[in-house]
């Protein structure tokens, strides 16, 4: 099996050494707009060939050229260029992963997850298989809904929660792309409420939630996110909520609606520092820490919880958690990452594995949650995630 890497940053390297070390994947052909990056990983191999190409994904020969003969694709670079990237697979005849799409707007947008996964009847008449935001959240957290919700005949809530603790520099700090976290925080929060979505006001929704050890009580709040978007309408059974609430700092949040509103994130508005001119928004996101850089031993730990309360198929009530959560220095120890990039990499090859064989629900772009858990469960233990499933109280 050929896999084509589309970004070799800081996940595309761990993708990339995931994919080097699977004796199922015979070669991996790794591009970057940066050429310097994509060769420095061609070292990695173990049991795949790699070839490395510089090339840019916004130039459509130039992606043409890099997919090839490749029978999966992942993108690794920014949501945004997941659709140009789908439209290239689907012209080659290629299957596809991504770890992220942007949240869409309540009535779908074309730049969104939803835009994707509207593509679903073309690809499935060309027989080809997507499988979209396959990460660690969403993702992960997509698949442990599917598995708390497969014990309910009708769900009544999905309660997603995340935390990340740190170094003092990074806690409440996104450990994931910083430019995503901008697009997504500079939208409000929607929550799926029974028969439709529901905008919230930012940083609302606040609560105290106690996570696993040993990250324990953190302050959470409503974010936009994609899960909210696609569990309502690809677990196969009625939902009447969906809510995703994380520990990122208010005030962070808050500064960047404080910025936006003056106008300042808009990419044009330049700033002067002596005799050099940049955009106040690429200052701004400069000092958010890089998670690229995040490389040595850090600690702290992430933890994603999904908590599904429903209805049995005897008529009582019942209510499920299902939680993953690895400490940073695991991560560190296996793929030299943190743990939210290495928990996005063990899904996004899991979910590759996952089209190779044949054993994805059928071709079409699909959802997390539209995968059988049963199939997708062994792959990730044998990457180091273990999920802890519980019964709680109705």
């Amino acid at each position: 099996m050929q896999a084509a890497v589309l970004g070799t940053g800081g996940l595309g390297r761990i993708i990339t050494l995931e994919l080097a070390s699977d004796p199922r994947v015979d070669e991996i052909v790794i591009a970057d707009k940066r050429g310097d990056r994509s060769r420095a990983l061609k070292s990695l191999g173990k049991t795949a060939a790699i070839q490395a190409i510089e090339a840019d994904v916004t130039d459509p020969y130039a992606l043409r050229r890099v997919l090839g003969d490749a029978d999966v694709v992942v993108n690794a670079t920014l949501p945004e260029y997941n659709l140009r990237v789908m439209q290239a697979c689907f012209d080659v005849g290629a299957s596809y992963v991504d770890t992220a799409g942007y949240s869409a707007a309540t009535t779908g947008q074309e730049g969104g997850v939803l835009g994707q996964l509207a593509l679903d009847a073309a690809w499935r008449d060309r027989g080809i298989t997507g499988i979209v935001s396959m990460g660690s959240d969403p993702g992960i957290s997509n698949i442990m809904a599917r598995i708390a919700s497969d014990r309910f005949s009708a769900v009544d809530a999905i309660r997603i929660r995340k935390a990340a603790t740190g170094e003092k520099e990074t806690d409440g700090f996104p450990l994931y792309s910083r430019e995503i976290f901008l697009h997504d925080a500079l939208m409000p929060p929607i929550v799926w409420e029974g028969a439709k979505f529901v905008e919230h006001p930012t940083v609302s929704g606040e609560e105290e939630y106690q996570f696993p050890a040993p990250i324990g009580p953190r302050r959470i709040h409503l974010f936009r996110h994609e899960e909210v978007f696609t569990l309502p309408r690809h677990l196969r059974r009625p939902v009447g909520w969906v809510e995703y609430k994380h520990d990122i700092r208010p005030e962070l949040e808050q500064a960047i609606h404080a910025f936006d509103a003056l106008g300042l994130l808009n990419p044009r508005h330049m700033v002067r520092l002596g005799s050099t001119q940049i955009a106040f928004r690429d200052a701004f996101l400069a000092v958010i820490p890089e998670p690229s850089t995040l490389i040595g031993l850090m600690a702290g730990a992430l933890s994603i919880v999904v908590d599904v309360e429903g209805m049995k198929s005897d008529g009582s009530k019942g209510r499920v958690r299902a939680s993953v959560t690895m400490e940073h220095r695991e991560a560190n120890r296996r793929r030299g990452t943190t743990a939210e990039r290495f928990l996005t990499a063990a899904a996004c090859v899991t979910g590759i594995v996952m089209i190779l064989p044949k054993r994805a629900a059928r071709h079409g772009v699909l959802a997390p949650e539209e995968l059988d858990p049963e199939h997708l469960r062994p792959d990730l233990e044998n990457r180091g995630v273990t999920f802890h499933i519980e019964e709680l109280p109705a």
